[in-house]
């Protein structure tokens, strides 16, 4: 039987044999923003997708046209969006892609397997396999149905700060679903970076999750202080990567662990996952290190963040 991974390697492998060479003298190649595709509006209740709001990463020079293509991981187009490419501020190595001359709406509305990507100039720069499955309400009086995806929501998170400032407060990013979280009342969720068994910082507020499908949450984190009168002083990247190490990083609800992620530091550098160096291969898994932090909704305010990615520890 073929594995998830293998299947995922095939499909990726599949999109980049039909994909045109990459144009010669272009040092970086383009590619979605992960957290972007993750971070799509998703509709629960049709199983749909909202192409809007993507960002670009090195886009290219000169002729410049986009698609979103959902396909079935077996083959054959679901749908497809043309985007125009848009510059993004202050940042030439950055674009926006936004819907050309459609909604941008995108309907599945049924179980399966299927590969999101993104292509720039006929080239598949980006894909994300996923599944989506129906889940039909017992209720015969009050029929309801919604769909559920499984995917890289449930592995990835990441460590993210301000690009080039050491100083800057460390947030922990990552994505619940309340599939995965113990049945029965409310959950808060709270974000605990251990070393060597000792904990150094938490996360400043607790979440609390409220889908079945998965969200995004994002929470700033703050030193631990055993001696003396308790302070509120922010994690930050040279405090986390003062020593070489490991470091745990564990997501609790109600004080439980629910999943945890290990991360480096190494030579006074936080490491992240091989997806993320430049030059990484196969293209279409590449997960870019640097973001620019929308969320504010004010391009004057638009943050460049570094990202360190990491992949949830195995049960």
């Amino acid at each position: 039987m073929t594995s998830k991974h293998q299947r995922r390697g095939l499909v990726v492998i599949a999109l980049l044999l039909l994909a045109p060479p990459v144009a010669r003298g272009q040092t970086n190649r383009p590619a979605a923003e992960y957290l972007s595709l993750l971070n799509m509006r998703f509709y629960e209740a049709d199983g749909g997708f909202l192409v809007d709001g993507l960002q670009l990463v090195f886009p290219p020079q000169g002729v410049r046209r986009a698609t979103f293509v959902l396909s079935k991981a077996g083959g054959g187009e679901v749908a497809s969006v043309p985007l125009r490419i848009e510059p993004l501020g202050a940042f030439p190595a950055f674009a926006l892609l936004a819907p050309d001359g459609t909604p941008g709406v995108v309907k599945v509305g049924q179980s399966g397997d299927f590969v999101m990507a993104i292509k720039v100039n006929d080239e598949v720069v980006s894909a994300l396999p996923f599944s989506m499955k129906e889940e039909k309400g017992t209720d015969p009086f009050n029929p309801t149905r919604r769909f559920t995806r499984e995917g890289p929501w449930k592995d990835l998170a990441f460590v993210s700060n301000k690009v080039e400032d050491a100083e800057a407060r460390v947030s922990f990013n990552w994505w619940t679903s309340l599939r995965e979280l113990p049945a029965g009342g409310r959950q808060l969720l709270t974000v605990h970076v251990m070393r060597g068994g000792q904990e150094i910082a938490s996360s400043n507020s607790p979440v609390v999750p409220s889908s079945n499908d998965w969200q995004f949450f994002r929470r700033e984190l703050v030193e631990a202080k055993t001696v003396g009168k308790p302070t509120r002083q922010y994690l930050t990247r040279a405090s986390l990567a003062a020593k070489d190490g490991e470091f745990v990083v564990v997501v609790k609800a109600n004080g439980q662990p629910v999943k945890s992620y290990r991360m480096q530091a190494k030579g006074g550098q936080l490491q992240s996952l091989a997806q993320s160096r430049l030059g990484y291969e196969p293209r279409a898994d590449f997960i870019s290190p640097r973001m620019i932090d929308t969320s504010s909704g004010s391009g004057s305010d638009f943050p460049m963040l570094e990202a360190y990615w990491l992949r949830k520890d195995a049960k």
